[in-house]
């Protein structure tokens, strides 16, 4: 597509300055000192008369004159007001110059003025304006102003021949390099918003997104310049990617779809229901209010992270703890209102917009931007925006030139988020939203992303599992677990058959329609429970005595259990009153959280760890007590243990190096490091030993397994030379004495 230069002025009507309007502005209008001015900056003397005056300034003789004297950007902004009518008003032409790529025109402008080729024109019923008082407040900008009939006739010719490409600002066809739709955002917050209604996001300590419950939700997510689903390639060490659902999240938290909790975010159904059924207007409006007030992710940290291509490793950046996008707020929300000022219907130098921003309102963003910490440069933030925000958002596009200049425009549904009209040509709508679904015998629908009201999409995520996205394809399953689901949420098989058969392009198959049914009927009989502790005991007995004495526990408070068989029961309870003590007092007593127990062990020495008691479930915290000894230096919010082995082998009389690795690595974030496991394995199996050779320094460890965790260990990294095989490593020349060391405090014995 050429790069155009579509009227986007709109002036304040009416055309040039005209011999009889001006005889009348005189009359009714003008001060004397203006008339004076014109007459004299015209070449007349100041005392001529008013229609000696306007008859001058509109001779084509004396016009050709004076525009011979004009220099090249001077003529080319008379013809922007000739090709507009005439006239424009002075902050319209500034900005459409700005954003044609002529940068700060200012001067230029107070120029034209001056020399009265640009003519100030009163506001309707205002009489005596003083334009000599205008230039000296510097508030020309804010009039209409005026070209004669002679200077408009001849400039507008010339108008497509004095445009940005006559001076080498940009021309030529122009590709598109990025763009992202609205629609495409709406799919990945839908995406979001529905895992997290299942399944809760947990929150580091610092609070950033734990990468291992974060990965299970990005998995789903279209990236920047994909067109499918992430899948295999996921890496959340990339900048991009984590920072693309740190953005998600963020804005997930200004629509009101997720609750903050501690060290978890919980989905919630109602804003979720209430945005996705909404009309795209209404969507338009959440989202720009959402956007312009996003708290807990900052442009101008995610595109510094971008070019500097390093890990994702800003914890103050990813946290959900430290509201780094507030102070940008205001900013944020200038750069929107220029944006929608400027109407950026057809393709423009990005360099403009930028321009556009830092000129329009000089004053503000260096004042809004300087309160944040560290300051940030107004173009900079900018260039945040529209690189980061504005694009991930889908408002705006890029492409490039073929000579080069990077251009932007605005979105058709953009513009509509913006509030307003751009002229686009109008894609094939496709088939209708009647048909947009195929509902297949094997449970399986097939949405057509493209016809598809998006209320159709959200109702078939109540409903189903996505198992699939490709180009503009949606695959999801419908099962017992997800159909109930919906069921939960205030659905009936009834609207959900319904719902399947308006949109579907053939009937619902009968087979499909009978097992939604079966499932309600199913799905009544059903009490479901988002948490609690099963209690088992081999004594059934015992597992009485327990249960009482937990009753006893509530001291007349409502204590509710369900005895699923001799040797088990249900508590809906996540933390009963005296199951802690209780778990110290019975060794019999196996408890079995429902969910993962999230990792709450920390590593600070050799088989030394630190706990928070407040993060910490009661398992972990009596199993502590069995197989290690609490030190001294102790806080109420950090105890520190030490594992005992002789401890952990009464705990565990059988495979106890099995069992002590089992429970630390499921309670340690990562995992149990390599050393740790390692200084066990030395201290509850038998020792390891190595063999070295003369000459070359070579490791032979007993197996595959603990080469592998050697290899892993930091402080081997420095030593070793390469791997030998599954088992064999060779060490670099003068680190003997070192590997010594770290052979020692291993625990590992050295074989000559």
């Amino acid at each position: 597509m050429r790069g155009q230069r579509s009227d986007r002025s709109r002036g304040s009507g009416g055309g040039p300055l005209e011999s009889e309007e001006l005889v009348a502005l005189f009359e009714r209008g003008y001060s004397l000192s203006s008339k004076r001015f014109l007459a004299e900056t015209w070449g007349l003397s100041p005392e001529s008369e008013g229609i000696q005056v306007a008859g001058h300034v509109n001779s084509k003789d004396v016009v050709d004159e004076r525009l011979a004297q004009v220099n090249k950007l001077q003529r080319v902004i008379l013809s922007q007001v000739a090709a507009s009518g005439g006239r424009m008003r002075g902050e319209n032409l500034r900005r459409d110059l700005l954003l044609r790529g002529f940068g700060d025109t200012d001067e230029v402008l107070r120029e034209l003025v001056e020399q009265a080729l640009l003519i100030p024109l009163p506001n309707p019923g205002e009489s005596e304006l003083d334009i000599e008082g205008l230039l000296d407040q510097d508030s020309f900008l804010q009039r209409d102003l005026a070209v004669v009939v002679p200077l408009k006739d001849q400039l507008t010719e010339e108008a497509e021949k004095l445009g940005p490409e006559a001076i080498e600002a940009w021309s030529g066809e122009i590709s598109t390099t990025q763009h992202n739709t609205l629609e495409g955002l709406e799919l990945n917050l839908l995406h979001f918003a529905s895992l997290l209604q299942q399944e809760n996001l947990r929150l580091n300590i610092d609070g950033t997104p734990n990468r291992r419950s974060l990965v299970r939700f990005g998995r789903g997510i279209t990236f920047p310049g994909e067109s499918g689903e992430a899948a295999d390639d996921l890496d959340l060490n990339d900048a991009v990617q984590l920072d693309y659902l740190t953005f998600l999240l963020a804005l997930s938290l200004e629509l009101d779809f997720v609750d903050k909790q501690d060290q978890s975010i919980t989905g919630k159904q109602g804003p979720v229901e209430e945005f996705f059924c909404a009309d795209p207007d209404g969507r338009n409006r959440m989202l720009s209010s959402a956007f312009r007030g996003l708290k807990y992710w900052s442009e101008v940290e995610s595109l510094s992270l971008t070019r500097a291509g390093g890990p994702a490793d800003s914890e103050e950046h990813f946290s959900q703890f430290e509201p780094t996008g507030e102070p940008f707020i205001g900013a944020r929300g200038y750069v929107l209102s220029v944006l929608k000022r400027a109407r950026l219907g057809q393709w423009t130098p990005v360099e403009a917009m930028i321009d556009l921003c830092a000129q329009l309102d000089k004053s503000y963003l260096p004042r809004a931007l300087s309160k944040t910490e560290p300051p940030v440069e107004p173009r900079r933030y900018i260039e945040a925006v529209l690189r980061r925000g504005l694009i991930w958002l889908g408002v705006i596009e890029f492409g490039e030139s073929d000579d080069g200049v990077e251009m932007m425009r605005v979105t058709p549904r953009g513009a509509k988020l913006l509030g307003v009209k751009i002229e686009r040509e109008e894609t094939d709508a496709g088939p209708p939203p009647s048909e947009c679904m195929v509902v297949q015998p094997n449970f399986e629908v097939m949405l057509f992303l493209d016809p598809a009201p998006l209320e159709i999409v959200y109702r078939l995520y109540q409903v189903g599992q996505r198992e699939k996205l490709s180009e503009r394809v949606a695959n999801f399953k419908l099962t017992a677990e997800t159909v109930q689901r919906g069921l939960g949420m205030g659905l009936s098989a009834d609207e959900i058959v319904e719902t399947l058969n308006k949109f579907s392009h053939a009937p619902v198959p009968d087979t499909v329609a009978f097992q939604i049914r079966d499932w309600e009927r199913v799905h009544r009989k059903l009490e479901l429970f988002a948490n609690g502790v099963l209690i088992r005991h081999p004594d059934p007995d015992k597992l009485d005595l327990v249960i009482g004495q937990l009753r006893h526990e509530q001291r007349g408070k409502d204590f509710v259990s369900y005895r699923l068989g001799p040797e088990s029961a249900f508590l809906p309870d996540s933390n009963p009153a005296g199951l802690e003590r209780l778990v110290e007092q019975q060794d019999g007593v196996l408890i079995d959280y429902l969910g993962d127990i999230p990792p709450s062990l920390y590593f600070v020495d050799m088989l030394e760890v630190m706990i928070d008691p407040l993060e910490t479930d009661i398992v972990t915290l009596s199993e502590l007590d069995k197989i290690g000894t609490q030190l001294e230096d102790s806080t109420p919010r950090s105890r520190f243990y030490k594992i005992e082995v002789g401890k952990s082998a009464r705990r565990w009389p059988d495979n106890t190096l099995d069992h002590i690795v089992k429970f630390l690595d499921a309670r340690t974030d990562g995992g149990i490091p390599p050393a740790q496991a390692l200084k066990l394995r030395s201290l509850l199996d038998k020792p390891l030993e190595v063999a070295m050779s003369s000459g070359v320094t070579v490791i032979v460890l007993e197996n595959a397994e603990i080469a592998d965790r050697f290899a892993q260990i930091p402080e081997c990294d420095p030593l070793i030379e390469r791997r030998l095989g599954d088992v064999a490593f060779s060490i670099k020349k003068g680190h003997e004495d070192e590997l010594n060391e770290m052979l020692e405090e291993l625990g590992i014995e050295l074989i000559e």
